[in-house]
């Protein structure tokens, strides 16, 4: 396995360190991202950016909010680390997290965009004596709730990117918009900030994950398949199971019919499919014939046509276990990822500056599809549909456990490359 040469800054390495042990230990759930997006604010305000956040970014409500309780545990430890008077917090209520942060430099020029996901998981961080942020003191300070997917990270690089950009704002040309996003692990964010008015007015777009290869890779070129998830319930009569099982519909027969009919879907030949189950729950005693049930299943594509023709297909196999027993049935949309491709020019560009920075060939690679979902592909397809170029970095390393385990970890030496190689983008117009 090729090794991933140090960061030659070590300055800006030990800022970076820092920076994303200090946000890892915070971390917040999907739309309730209001410690983050305050404290990014409040230092990018400091470096000189306009910055636009909460309310202002949202022409509708965000998708898939969490439950109350989750939301209002959010908001307290929000104002008891910043203040209940906190200028940033008021604007974020009702789930508006996540800002934008715009900066020009000393002339006209391109206007490039940089995306960075912010939001944690609902898992608990190991306290293993081998996981690195429970052995160096930097593991989440709130039980249930971890950075198990690098977004620390993302949004590290993004804040290191934006101090760089600022120290050396009278030396390079043109706009640059810095989209720090909420809600990518649910699907939401990324269709909110796909309509920012910022968005519009983008070039040259690029955004990146930690990790994904579990080895040292630097990917210009990565795609992610496209994905539908949905919420289902199925509705019968409930009856007596022994006294007059005749007299009921029974939704949790149903509901197991059409589960089994979804894992024997036919896949597409023109590339990647995917369909599973991940959530069922029928809330009945064993001597009733169940009248509700609920589960949530999910089909992903290689591309977007893919992902519809899977999803085509799973509501005929739905429609058809209801029909079978009698029941009613309904399905809503709990969330969406879309695929688009890459501007190949602009991938191929930024290869060419990795190379300029030193980083070793046998690290560089061209391409890869990542067969997870990514809501940064409605920003590159808006950007794309507008006539500019987007691409998907992979900034690929070995991840304790895997993404969203306890254990997940990355080397923090690709923080500083990161930021490095977008530095150099933008310096270089």
């Amino acid at each position: 396995m090729s090794e991933l040469p140090p960061c030659p800054d070590v300055a800006l390495m030990r800022d970076l360190s820092e920076t994303r042990r200090r946000f890892h230990r915070t971390p917040e759930l999907s739309w309730t991202e209001y410690q983050t997006t305050a404290r990014l604010c409040e230092e990018l305000e400091s470096l000189g950016f306009a910055v636009e956040w909460g309310q202002r970014l949202y022409a509708r409500a965000p998708g898939n909010p969490p439950d109350p309780e989750t939301d209002a545990r959010a908001w307290q430890r929000a104002e008891q680390a910043l203040g209940a008077d906190n200028r940033y917090l008021a604007a974020m209520q009702s789930n508006r997290t996540g800002l934008v942060a715009t900066l020009d430099g000393s002339g006209p020029g391109r206007v490039f965009g940089f995306r960075f996901d912010i939001d944690a998981l609902p898992i608990s961080e190991s306290d293993a004596a081998a996981h690195v942020p429970a052995a160096e003191g930097f593991a989440s300070a709130y039980p249930g709730i971890m950075h198990a997917c690098g977004h620390d990270g993302h949004l590290t690089i993004g804040l290191g990117l934006a101090r760089r950009l600022a120290a050396s704002r009278g030396r390079w040309n043109g706009r640059v918009h810095l989209f720090f996003q909420p809600a990518e692990e649910v699907a939401g964010g990324g269709a909110v900030f796909a309509e920012l008015p910022q968005l519009a007015e983008v070039q040259l777009f690029t955004t990146l994950h930690l990790g994904i290869l579990d080895r040292y890779r630097i990917v210009f070129d990565a795609t992610w398949i496209a994905a539908r998830i949905y919420d289902v319930v199925y509705r019968g009569l409930a009856s007596h199971a022994g006294n007059a099982p005749q007299a009921g519909r029974n939704a949790l027969l149903a509901a197991c019919q059409a589960v089994q009919g979804l894992y024997a879907l036919p896949r597409h030949s023109a590339g990647m499919s995917r369909v599973n189950v991940g959530r069922f729950r029928s809330d009945n005693a064993h001597n009733v014939i169940a009248d509700e049930v609920h589960f949530r299943y999910e089909v992903r594509g290689g591309d977007d046509a893919i992902c519809d023709f899977m999803a085509e297909a799973a509501e005929r196999v739905l429609e058809g276990a209801a029909r079978m027993n009698g029941v009613e049935w309904q399905r809503s949309v709990f969330a969406e990822f879309s695929s688009c491709p890459n501007s190949r020019a602009l991938a191929e560009r930024i290869a060419g500056l990795a190379q300029g920075l030193g980083l070793p060939q046998a690290l560089l690679q061209d391409s890869f599809q990542v067969s997870a979902s990514e809501d940064a592909g409605y920003l590159i397809r808006r950007v794309r549909e507008q006539g500019g170029e987007a691409t998907h970095l992979i900034l690929g390393s070995p991840v304790g456990g895997g993404h969203h385990s306890p254990t997940f970890d990355f080397d923090e030496q690709l923080l500083g490359w990161g930021v490095l190689l977008f530095e150099r983008l933008v310096t270089e117009g």
